[in-house]
């Protein structure tokens, strides 16, 4: 890229071989020509060590007077190119994902990139999953690779051979002589009513 010469605004510049100078919008101009001379009529310049000379459009030096130079637009300046991202190389040795993503096979000669580090590439070519996770591509959602543990099933406290209160209850004799569950654990008592 061509070197420029950045403008006191901060936000303009100039090419290399020019300088910057004010308009008379307020807005940086360039004048075409190295360490110039802004004429003070903020459309002309001259060229380094000579004066402007806006009455006769000339300006003067010892060597000869020359014509006044016409300054140009300066454009803003191009903020800096960003350095360059860590990439991570692909399988194939010649695709590449951003930093952070998973590179994952789309068919036998392409690969994609999974926005996740350290990603799942599901079978249809098309998906991933975080880390740790499995695809269910029936569901079209990503699932735990560990199964969930199961809840411990609850014992049921036996009466006798045919009767059964649930885990934490107790059984009790009703006045009909039948079993019944008090939901409370080691009840002492007389037949419940």
């Amino acid at each position: 890229a061509p070197r420029a010469v950045p403008c006191p605004d901060g936000q303009s510049e100039c090419p290399d071989d020019a300088t910057c100078c004010v308009t008379a919008t307020g807005a940086w101009g360039c004048c075409p020509m190295p360490q110039a001379s802004c004429c003070a009529d903020k459309v002309h310049c001259c060229p380094h060590a000579t004066l402007c000379d806006l009455a006769h459009g000339r300006c003067l030096s010892p060597a000869g007077d020359i014509p006044l130079a016409t300054k140009f637009p300066a454009w803003k300046r191009q903020p800096p190119a960003s350095v360059a991202l860590r990439q991570v190389l692909c399988p194939d040795g010649r695709s590449a994902c951003p930093d952070g993503a998973t590179c994952c096979q789309l068919s036998s000669t392409q690969y994609g990139c999974c926005p996740l580090q350290n990603a799942v590439c599901c079978g249809d070519g098309r998906h991933c999953c975080p880390q740790g996770t499995t695809c269910d591509l029936e569901r079209s959602t990503c699932t735990s690779a560990r199964p969930l543990p199961a809840l411990p099933k609850a014992s049921d406290v036996r009466c006798d051979e045919e009767t059964s209160c649930p885990d934490g209850n107790t059984c009790c004799r009703l006045s009909s002589g039948a079993w019944g569950c008090c939901p409370l654990e080691q009840v002492w008592g007389g037949p419940a009513h």
